[in-house]
């Protein structure tokens, strides 16, 4: 379990006949943008490649699989990508391939280092922008389509480039998208200003219940299966949820807790300076990035909110 640099982590993949590539379960842009570009990139060199998921991908991001054929073959490079932590696959790909993951490519600074061998960099404003400069060093020719995977990743981990881990390169990486052939356009309309009627009822539920906390400082809206019933909406739709939470005046800490089928609880989290949201996680056993994180919770809901205000509580106070 080390760390390993861009040059070494191009040698690892020029030299694999074969790849596995994984995303994290309920996908967003960033992981589904990593493996896809990493997959095309990848079959252009002649290399059997399959890339697994154990949850549907969204329809806005069904562009990034098209042309790509998938092959399967017992001696493949088992490569993660945008996965904190092994538990973060989901179920049945933790259970399939714990333990036997080769190679780690990440930007989370919480990163667990499960892997063989870890390329890490939290400096990235996402995933998708390690793997183009890792594309860069195994020295292939970058098409609009694979361009427009990494684009995707870098978009929606920014929100449109508006949120706190944007930088000089985030900026850099979309300009040479754009210079590529990609249209940035329509793929934005769709990441950020299509919403579906379910959606929109699910929001309508969630923020009937919207609850304040520490004088305002913090809101925070919970998610019921029953609501997911009622509105028709999943849990696809509503990770959009998690940013509006942060959007409103006064509020530092956006709050949104889903239950899941199983009775237990996602806890996302979303920040404004100076609040640092991974470390909040932290103290519910969960992690992320400074100023979006996650953890989960097998207690009750009311239990779960009362856990959740008490470590916000800790951290704005301290």
């Amino acid at each position: 379990m080390k760390r390993i640099d861009l040059q070494t982590a191009a040698a690892r993949l020029l030299e694999a006949p074969a790849v596995r590539i994984l995303a994290h379960s309920h996908p967003d842009g960033d992981t589904l943008g990593s493996a896809y570009a990493l997959a095309h990139a990848l079959r252009a060199l002649g290399k059997d490649v399959r890339m697994l998921c154990e949850d549907p991908s969204p329809a806005m991001f069904a562009y990034m699989a098209e042309g790509l054929e998938e092959a399967e073959r017992g001696d493949a490079l088992v490569v993660s990508v945008d996965v904190a932590e092994e538990s973060l696959l989901g179920r049945s790909l933790a259970a399939a391939y714990g333990g036997r993951i080769g190679l780690n490519i990440d930007h989370h600074g919480t990163n667990g280092l499960y892997a063989i061998e870890n390329l890490i960099d939290a400096e990235a404003c996402a995933c998708s922008e390690i793997i183009g400069s890792l594309l860069d060093a195994m020295g292939i020719t970058m098409t609009a389509h694979i361009a427009a995977c990494i684009y995707a990743g870098i978009s929606t981990d920014t929100g449109c480039f508006r949120y706190a881990n944007t930088t000089a390169r985030s900026h850099l990486w979309a300009a040479r998208c754009m210079d590529l052939g990609v249209d940035t356009e329509p793929l934005d309309r769709a990441f950020f200003e299509t919403e579906t009627k379910t959606y929109l009822a699910l929001e309508r539920m969630a923020f009937d219940g919207l609850r304040y906390y520490c004088g305002g400082r913090v809101a925070l809206v919970a998610v019921t299966q029953e609501m997911f019933r009622q509105s028709g909406s999943n849990e696809e739709e509503y990770i959009k949820l998690v940013a509006r939470t942060r959007q409103i005046e006064g509020v530092l800490v956006g709050v949104a807790i889903r239950e899941k089928e199983d009775g237990s609880f996602k806890i996302s989290m979303r920040s404004h300076e100076p609040v640092d949201a991974a470390a909040v996680c932290a103290r519910m056993g969960g992690g992320g990035h400074l100023r979006a994180a996650g953890a989960a919770s097998d207690l009750p809901l009311e239990e779960t909110i009362a856990m959740v205000v008490r470590c916000v509580e800790e951290e704005l106070e301290g």
